[in-house]
């Protein structure tokens, strides 16, 4: 006869097997050196969550809540870290020799700044060619005279400004690579001065820092709370504000095998530009600010290439605040009606949003650009047009990515 023991011993047992199979089929699972496409997917279904043990032994099964789940995904990550650490394949843009650009670039300050056919025009009291009124205005300086003792810059023909009213501009020297193969992993630059962490969401080292502009190369990256932290190298973390990221992306549907195309990316604010789908260049950009000046999202094509253009704000007079004028913009390549990809002589912001809707680079980036990019410049000519030239010109695609969740274990 069964007695309340023997049944409860019974069903005891039974629990206890059922136990037994279902860890013993989670240890039979592949190791954590094999986790799939993610290291925590958790493709069951259900959102439970292991014990440290099965978390450990096949996080993959588990959501990255689970006790444990950051430690494991740190340790695989720290396993996963090549050793050597790989150099990224690039080249260097070197500066001519002759310098950054031909012009010398002045800002107009203070205001209201007036200009004269001549400085004796000035003197006698005569009206003045134009007034700089207002907004941020910039100019090229051409020569210098002096007259009854001040100095004067021409800035055009027949056009003079005292030196006290301009301050000249000395252009940012920063450039992106050229990539020599495809990139195995994502990589980027410090965006402002920072110093990293030795763990994710970690304390920042006292005795190491990152400058602004320093290349890097991320090899993973963990959530922490609401910040993104990626990992730059042995026990050295960076949260993602700090960095601006290149990833490869993919070729879009209209864009040939062999075409090439610029992917500018205005979350990162960075650009990177492909043959098919081979990366060959990439740098950082200051795209348009928020609001109506804010660079548009879309695939659109290079419609004209200008050597050099002045630009304004045609939208106010030069009495409003919101005025700018800007002589001899170089390398300009308008490619979505008049927004442009286009040298900035005037800030050294790049990976930060600055313009006013186009896609600043630096001068020596916008060069590399402009010649690599169709249609080609015919020789002595100072503007070429898609729709003249009878070559299409290359695409531009404007797209505002945030990094992507679970990319940490897609990299290898």
């Amino acid at each position: 006869m069964w007695t309340s023991h023997k049944y409860f011993m019974f069903f005891a047992l039974l629990l206890a097997l059922f136990c037994m199979l279902s860890f013993s089929g989670t240890v039979q699972a592949a190791p954590v050196s094999n986790p799939g496409p993610n290291l925590f997917l958790n493709t069951s279904g259900t959102p439970y969550l292991c014990p440290r043990q099965v978390t450990e032994r096949t996080p993959w099964r588990c959501p990255a809540y689970s006790p444990g789940a950051q430690e494991t995904k740190l340790n695989y990550l720290r396993a996963r870290l090549p050793n050597p650490l790989p150099e990224l394949p690039v080249e260097e843009i070197e500066p001519p020799e002759d310098g950054l650009t031909q012009y010398t670039f002045a800002y107009v300050r203070p205001l209201p700044a007036a200009t004269y056919a001549h400085p004796e025009e000035a003197a006698l009291g005569l009206p003045p060619v134009r007034e700089f009124l207002a907004g941020a205005n910039w100019v090229s300086v051409s020569g210098e005279v002096e007259y009854n003792g001040e100095r004067w810059y021409e800035i055009n023909p027949g056009e003079y400004i005292t030196a006290g009213s301009l301050a000249l501009a000395y252009p940012s020297r920063f450039s992106g690579v050229v990539l020599t193969e495809q990139p195995q992993y994502p990589f980027g630059w410090i965006n402002r001065k920072v110093s990293p962490s030795t763990e994710p969401g970690g304390e920042p080292l006292t005795d190491v820092t990152l400058a602004r502009y320093q290349r890097i190369t991320l090899f993973g990256e963990i959530r922490v709370g609401d910040e993104l932290w990626y990992m730059i190298g042995p026990d050295r973390w960076v949260e993602q504000e700090y960095t601006s990221r290149v990833t490869l992306q993919t070729r879009p549907e209209e864009v040939g095998p062999g075409e090439k195309w610029i992917s500018v990316n205005t979350f990162e604010q960075t650009l990177a530009a492909y043959e098919g789908d081979r990366m060959v260049f990439a740098t950082l950009v200051s795209s348009g600010r928020s609001g109506e000046t804010w660079t548009p999202d879309g695939l659109t094509r290079i419609w004209a290439k200008l050597i050099a253009t002045p630009m304004q704000n045609r939208e106010v007079g030069p009495d409003s605040p919101e005025w700018y004028y800007l002589e001899d913009v170089e390398w300009t390549q308008y490619f979505n009606g008049a927004y442009a990809l286009h040298a900035a002589y005037w800030h050294d912001s790049f990976s930060f949003v600055r313009s006013h809707g186009c896609v600043n680079l630096s001068i020596l980036d916008s060069k590399w650009l402009f010649d690599w990019t169709t249609p080609q410049l015919p020789k002595d000519a100072k503007v070429v047009y898609s729709d003249s030239s009878g070559t299409p010109g290359t695409w531009v695609w404007i797209h505002k990515t945030p990094p992507q969740e679970g990319l940490e274990t897609t990299w290898w």
